[in-house]
């Protein structure tokens, strides 16, 4: 007579091991340890609301899902999702939606990568594309390393 032993695994064990796994296209899609500087010669917000006068800032990917903005009177992270391009970008650029008189932080694609990093729109990019007719254009600032 043969006895089977039936294997419990809690659910959160399993729900944690897929989500981990979910994670390795997007690991391996962006290198978490780069790092840029842009001259931005206008003031801009972040998602979360956050305002950076004009000047030069540092970014860091910080981890998968997380910029973080560094610069001399302003720091602050930026939820981000990455986008995959097929081929690496030939220069390193920001790219801010503008609105009125407000500019939003949209994008960065860094040199050498082949995906680029897009930002969670801000509620007040949202307010401000109904203000202003919803028309807005794309300013890219070039990334200096």
């Amino acid at each position: 007579m043969r006895t089977s032993t039936i294997l419990k695994v809690p659910a959160g064990l399993i729900a944690a091991v897929l989500a981990v796994a979910s994670l390795a296209p997007v690991a391996q899609a962006q290198d978490s340890g780069f790092a840029a500087r842009m001259n931005v010669p206008f003031a801009f917000q972040t998602a979360t609301g956050q305002h950076f006068g004009p000047g030069v800032y540092t970014i860091h990917m910080n981890g998968q899902q997380t910029m973080l903005i560094q610069g001399t009177g302003a720091s602050g992270m930026v939820l981000t999702q990455v986008a995959n391009d097929g081929e690496p970008a030939s220069r390193g650029k920001a790219v801010f939606a503008h609105h009125g008189d407000q500019y939003f932080l949209r994008t960065v694609w860094v040199a050498g990568k082949a995906s680029h990093l897009i930002c969670n729109t801000a509620k007040a990019e949202q307010r401000s594309q109904v203000a202003s007719d919803r028309t807005s254009t794309a300013v890219e600032v070039a990334l200096l390393r």
